[in-house]
């Protein structure tokens, strides 16, 4: 049976958790369940109710029923075994039946659990072989040859098979009845990996005291098919321990794979960064072309609270595997206030000494980042997740940076661009020094009084608000103003 998807809830780090049902034969007492993506430890659930005759789930494999198109002679020959069949081999033509067509033979798995010595040809490190062996039932008997020999194949008997059965390996769940179950319904919950959202803002400034601002998602889907699926996006910060590791019950790894999984806190699927969300910006210039529109997506739906999570719906999707899907949320109206950041480290290092040489991000002394920035109120019903955030004025771009996390009734601060028409400087004098001041642990240290300056000149015709951030050692003795 396919396990029907019913609802989607999607992290942002990559997982997301599926909820789907499936219905009981009505006159079986064993089937099987498909999962379609492997789960994340300890969060796979089968819920049902208390008076279905449940017997037994177990976890097994079976045979892949994806097929692949044959791009080889010896595929050609293993897609159309059973038909009659004219082979070229070393120029002389067999005309027969192809009644057999060898596997392709996995790599060894020892058991490590197991008495006795493995076989010596099953040795660790064994280089893998091609199949080398189809047999054709002919007029004068059965033959048996290489197909790597074989440079041409007509089939005589029809059109021939194109495609093959995959060789692969799927997980599914034997289920045992005690009686029939006449239709009733399993739910399977779980945590996997391979689906996330990423989200992002735009907000247009023409506006100085009130902004729109737009949000949207782009739903990326490494899983499996997602038809008709309720989905929601997830804002928040989840703690999901074994996230990383797979469940034994999607039967990736064995035993001593899953126990070294547990101890390192990830499986192999865990230890890459599967999806990485790259940005690609786009400038848009003044008189080049059309302005750029600001979306007008509708208000902000009314999402579900839970815990320290919110869930916004974002209605039902169909996306099939290795897709992207753009998903609007809304556009609304907020309060805005443009101010300007000037946000200073501390001079002296961790250790408490003062560094002769300039502070990162900063090309010489008196050398000072002030930012042009906007502060949001969200007056929406909805939190804004941390996302990049785009600011845009009468259809052209000014900047982009990242919005971070707002809930609703707070506000949150976007960076726009370097603020050129402010300088400001900074300096910072030694004015005191008491030695041997304290003496700690053996050591004997200084006391030393430092008088800090601050200068900003704003040299645009308008005036501004100016928020200053000092971060400082020590403690302050006064300050002006």
């Amino acid at each position: 049976q396919a396990l029907e998807l019913k609802q989607l809830s999607l992290f942002k780090n990559g997982l997301g958790f599926f909820v789907g049902q499936v219905a009981c034969p009505e006159a079986e007492t064993s089937f099987q369940i498909a999962l379609p993506v492997a789960p994340s430890h300890g969060t796979l659930w089968i819920s049902y109710p208390a008076d279905l005759p449940v017997a037994g789930i177990v976890a097994g494999q079976v045979d892949s029923v994806e097929s692949v198109e044959a791009i080889t002679i010896a595929e050609m020959l293993k897609a159309n075994v059973g038909r009659r069949v004219r082979l070229l081999v070393n120029d002389k033509e067999i005309t027969g039946l192809i009644s057999y067509v060898a596997r392709e033979r996995g790599p060894f798995a020892p058991n490590p659990y197991g008495p006795g010595r493995e076989p010596a040809e099953y040795a660790p490190g064994r280089s893998w072989q091609p199949p080398g062996l189809i047999t054709v039932e002919t007029n004068a008997g059965e033959l048996s040859l290489n197909p790597m020999a074989v440079t041409q194949v007509a089939v005589l008997d029809g059109p021939a098979n194109r495609r093959l059965a995959g060789q692969g390996k799927s997980a599914v769940l034997r289920v045992r009845l005690k009686s029939p179950a006449q239709g009733q319904r399993l739910t399977v919950s779980y945590l996997a990996k391979g689906v996330t959202w990423a989200p992002s803002y735009m907000v247009d400034i023409s506006d100085e005291q009130r902004v729109q601002l737009s949000a949207k998602a782009l739903i990326l889907n490494d899983a499996c098919e997602i038809q008709n699926v309720q989905a929601r996006l997830i804002t928040g910060f989840p703690h999901l321990q074994f996230a990383d590791v797979v469940s034994p019950i999607a039967l990736k790894q064995n035993l001593a794979q899953f126990l070294q999984a547990l101890s390192s806190g990830a499986s192999e699927r865990g230890r890459a960064d599967i999806l990485s969300n790259v940005m690609t910006q786009r400038v848009v210039y003044p008189g080049m072309g059309d302005q750029a529109a600001m979306p007008a997506y509708g208000a902000a739906e009314a999402g579900i609270v839970a815990e320290d999570l919110f869930l916004y719906p974002a209605g039902r999707l169909d996306l099939g595997r290795n897709e992207v899907a753009y998903v609007t949320l809304f556009t609304e109206t907020v309060p805005c206030k443009h101010i300007y950041q000037w946000d200073i480290p501390d001079t002296a290092g961790k250790e408490g000494d003062y560094p002769p040489s300039p502070r990162p991000g900063r090309a010489a002394e008196g050398d000072e980042e002030v930012w042009h920035s906007i502060r949001l109120t969200n007056t929406t019903q909805v939190p804004w997740t941390t996302a990049p955030g785009e600011t845009v004025k009468d259809g052209a771009i000014l900047g982009q940076d990242t919005l971070p996390f707002t809930p609703s009734g707070s506000a949150g601060t976007l960076r726009i661009t370097r603020a050129v028409g402010i300088r400001a400087e900074q300096r910072e004098l030694e004015i005191g020094r008491k030695r041997e001041a304290v003496q700690l642990y053996g050591y004997h240290y200084e006391l030393v009084t430092v008088q800090g300056e601050l200068s900003i000149v704003n040299s645009q015709s308008k005036p501004i608000d100016m928020e200053v951030t000092k971060t400082l050692s020590g403690e302050v003795k006064s300050s002006d103003p």
